[in-house]
């Protein structure tokens, strides 16, 4: 028999007042609220796998008459007044809203104090959806939502050993998402939770053709429950894995440590004992992606930010601040050169994948495991993370990242899936039948 919606609210509450002081999660906690909520979902009919279910957003995502700011003083003051469309949806469900969630800074720069990886309270959580991956490692939320335009849902969850979901572009709504913490070509809702199961019910439920967000009017994934104790065999799948030529060029921008090595290796190993067939595919594209998408995200970035950062430039931190004007001042022949570079690479995967008939693409999450906080400098560390992730931003498809073990040093390694554009359904069933059992936190 499932628990009841108040005691699985009174868990996450009392883990997050236990883990808090130290992981600095959250932005803003909803306890009363979410105390008032469960007692009244406990009266009601049941509406389905997340009645009752804790969870938290990141505070770039508006919930009426709280202040949603994007981690940034400049958006002091900014009071939503509505909920953002995946919130209404998740509350329809009966999920239960404990709280605003740390991003980093308009989601480019660093938390400050900055949120810390329960694994080790002296290293970075991955960002920049800080929050989400510690909540739901330390059980302050059952699953969390943040926004990936480069990884940063699927980062924090390789770093922090749990599951990070970003669906196909125009899967989910981004109504309600604040546009200036926002670059809307590349930007998408993801998902992080303990396993694939929590992800896929979590998506039933926030994918819907939403005509405030256009991009979800085009071509729909296939959104169905997967039954868990029904998964498929990897048998007689083929899965694609970087050829060498590609996986040279990646090493070249950083080199994958090797313990993360060993472990993506031996994730192959388990793919084929289990009948998967591997095959490898060459995309040297992605070797320019962290270029091209730190170019989209910037000048989609600055855009919002043209009059604001007039009005009040000395409430940003200092590097985000040069970002955005050096983004304004950039040539506007410059996007012209890197949507060349997009639509080139989003070729590449689809003919890739067709040649080859492969139902998903293997690669690591990041190429490194989590770095200490104290010689942390966004703007030369951040890029290190992305070259396995910020791709597929740029082409549209849906990626998934689960846990792959750990280092030596007891720090969690993830592996990354990658499947056919709005063909979510059959990317989360596969994830759900490689992830390996969640590994938890050490006491």
């Amino acid at each position: 028999m499932r628990e009841s919606a108040t005691t699985l609210v009174e868990q996450a509450i009392a883990n997050l007042d236990r883990t808090e002081p130290d992981v600095h999660a959250y932005a803003r906690v909803f306890e009363k609220q979410a105390l008032e909520q469960a007692r009244q979902l406990d009266g009601e009919a049941d509406r389905g796998p997340l009645h009752g279910v804790p969870f938290a957003v990141k505070e770039v995502f508006e919930v009426a008459g709280v202040e949603t700011t994007g981690g940034s003083r400049a958006l002091a003051g900014r009071i939503a007044e509505a909920d953002a469309a995946v919130v209404q949806r998740l509350r329809s469900s009966g999920a239960v809203l404990i709280g605003t969630q740390v991003s980093h800074e308009l989601t480019c720069g660093l938390d400050e104090p900055p949120t810390r990886n329960p694994w080790n309270l002296a290293c970075y959580p991955g960002g920049s959806s800080a929050g989400a991956g510690v909540s739901v490692a330390v059980g302050s939320a059952l699953f969390a939502l943040g926004t990936d335009a480069a990884g940063s849902v699927r980062i924090p969850a390789a770093m922090t050993g749990v599951v990070g979901f970003k669906p196909s572009m125009g899967a989910v709504s981004k109504r309600g998402v604040i546009r200036e913490a926002s670059a809307p070509s590349i930007d998408n809702v993801g998902i992080v939770a303990r396993d694939v199961a929590l992800v896929a019910h979590v998506f039933g439920a926030i994918s819907f053709a939403d005509a405030g967000d256009t991009q979800t009017l085009l071509r729909r994934p296939h959104v169905s429950k997967i039954e868990v104790l029904d998964l498929p065999s990897p048998e007689g799948r083929r899965i694609a894995i970087l050829g060498e030529r590609t996986m040279e060029m990646l090493d070249r921008i950083f080199e994958r440590q090797t313990e993360v090595k060993l472990a993506f290796e031996r994730c192959c190993e388990r793919l084929a004992s289990r009948g998967a067939r591997l095959v490898e595919l060459e995309l040297p594209g992605l070797a320019q992606a962290g270029n091209v998408i730190t170019t989209f995200f910037s000048q989609e970035l600055a855009f919002a930010h043209r009059k604001l950062l007039h009005a009040r430039g000395a409430d940003y931190h200092p590097q985000v601040r040069e970002m955005l004007a050096a983004a304004m001042a950039a040539s506007p022949t410059l996007l012209d050169e890197v949507m060349t570079l997009r639509m080139g690479l989003a070729v590449d995967v689809e003919r890739g994948f067709g040649a080859l008939s492969v139902d998903a693409l293997l690669t690591p999450t990041t190429p490194r495991v989590a770095m200490p906080l104290a010689d942390f400098d966004p703007t030369k560390e951040l890029g290190t993370l992305i070259p396995y992730t910020c791709g597929f931003n740029l082409t549209g498809h849906p990626a998934i990242s689960i846990p792959n073990g750990v280092d030596g040093n007891g720090m969690p390694i993830g592996v990354q899936l990658v499947g056919k554009r709005y063909d979510d359904h059959a990317l989360l069933q596969l994830a759900a039948g490689l992830e390996q059992p969640y590994f938890g936190l050490r006491s």
